[in-house]
């Protein structure tokens, strides 16, 4: 799917609203007593319905469609994660703030560590929408993704179904849920070559991409946010190799069923010497990619609309040599739509370098530089990033706790630390309008 037919103009979903219904003085009496039982039957029928389905209905087709990609100029993204939201009253007001800041895409986290922010059919409820709840409790409730979906489209935004690819489980605690893939499907872990699963830790642990089942599960979960959501776009995060969270020391993955399809797919006998482990890491790279190619053309092409982006990492070769993403590939191949490099550094030529690498590798029209503004103590530095780049395609801020509270227990809750969210948004904000402004004059 080339990036001209994807990003083509967003069908309006909006209904006709219903007919005037007719005079009841014209109809006999007979025939008016039961219209209004029939009327009486079918109201409750409904309200029936819509009882049962309050969980299902996961589509939107009541709120006017977002505007069309670039459409309305360069892209202001703001990516929303799962810890800022616990309650409809959190997503709504995520959503609020985002389109007071002025953005016109958000970026939100719907899977974080092989579980659900939405009603999945395949993974369970993300523990941290449960903890608030009585013990026990299995479902929160509401819908997060369908709520803000809404919402985003009723202020005019896109919103983009955002999923962490590869992690499995992140902490030192197992998953409570017994049917979460950490219990269900242990095989599809790490292992070393002593048939040692990569433990549990303060970061992910992550599947196995070469797998082809794992993938299969991937494509599904990503296939089943795509047939029943109103989103705008799919956007993938740790889609690459943790490397950071592995043991240098042992070989990931070891295990001989991964091993020999390395062998069958490369004719190599092993990973014995320099070359051969040269030539692993290469095919487990082709593998990952493997995977954005399945899911761009296996689910996301099932929406042609639908914008296919990444989170990256900053710089496009240490991407690809340390985390196994090769990532301007497939923007150059058209794989992908828009690459959003996390360039997040308080270092403004360290940022300059990074941003001009991506334009080099993958084209300025591919990427979206992702700013890290939690790492910047005044907005004048988030907007002086912007400006360095000054790129045609737009630009995205990580991340929403750094401007508004959050339901993230963990954020800072200080008068300090509010006082400071509060410059960081007024500035920023005053600055994005201002610069919209600009920017529609004739």
């Amino acid at each position: 799917m080339n990036k001209e037919s994807r990003v083509s103009q967003i069908s309006s979903a909006s209904s006709k609203p219903p007919s005037a219904a007719p005079d009841g003085s014209h109809y006999h009496a007979a025939m008016r007593t039961w219209a209004l039982s029939l009327a009486t039957l079918l109201m409750i029928t409904v309200a029936a319905c819509e009882r049962v389905l309050q969980g299902l209905d996961l589509g939107s087709n009541d709120t006017p469609s977002p505007p069309a990609w670039h459409d309305d100029g360069p892209v202001r993204a703001l990516w929303i994660t799962r810890w800022d939201y616990r309650t409809p009253r959190d997503v709504s007001e995520a959503i609020e703030r985002a389109a007071w800041l002025g953005v016109t895409d958000v970026f939100w986290q719907v899977r974080g560590r092989a579980d659900a922010f939405y009603q999945s059919q395949y993974e369970p409820w993300g523990e941290e929408l449960l903890e608030d709840l009585p013990e026990g409790a299995t479902d929160p409730g509401f819908d997060p993704l369908q709520l803000a979906v809404v919402q985003a489209h009723a202020h005019g935004m896109r919103l983009h179904a955002w999923i962490n690819v590869m992690p499995l489980w992140k902490g030192t605690d197992q998953p409570t849920d017994k049917s979460h893939l950490w219990h269900t499907h242990p095989e599809w872990r790490l292992y070393d070559a002593s048939g040692h699963a990569q433990p549990l830790n303060d970061h992910y642990v992550i599947v196995n991409p070469v797998l082809e089942e794992v993938q299969d599960h991937l494509v599904r979960v990503v296939r089943d946010i795509v047939d029943h959501y109103a989103i705008d776009g799919i956007h993938l995060d740790y889609i690459r190799f943790v490397s950071e969270s592995l043991d240098p020391d042992r070989l990931y993955p070891g295990d001989p069923r991964s091993i020999r399809l390395f062998a069958q797919a490369t004719g190599r006998r092993g990973v014995d010497t320099e070359d051969d482990q040269r030539a692993y890491r290469a095919w487990i790279r082709s593998r990952i990619t493997d995977l954005v190619r399945r899911i761009g053309a296996e689910a996301v092409d099932r929406k042609p609309v639908l914008i296919y982006s990444a989170a990256v990492w900053r710089d496009p070769t240490i991407g690809r040599e340390q985390y196994l993403q090769d990532a301007a590939l497939w923007a150059g191949e058209g794989t992908l739509d828009v690459v959003v490099p996390m360039i997040y550094t308080d270092n403004d030529e360290q940022f300059r370098r990074d941003y001009n690498a991506w334009c080099s590798a993958a084209g300025a029209d591919r990427v979206i530089p992702g700013l890290g503004i939690y790492k910047h103590t005044d907005p004048a530095q988030s907007i002086r990033q912007v400006e360095i780049a000054s790129s045609p395609v737009g630009y995205a801020f990580f991340a929403y706790a750094t401007l508004f509270d959050s339901a993230n227990p963990l954020e800072s809750k200080t008068a300090e630390a509010r006082a400071h969210r509060r410059v960081m948004r007024e500035g920023i904000r005053t600055w994005v309008l201002g610069n919209q402004r600009t920017a529609e004059q004739p």
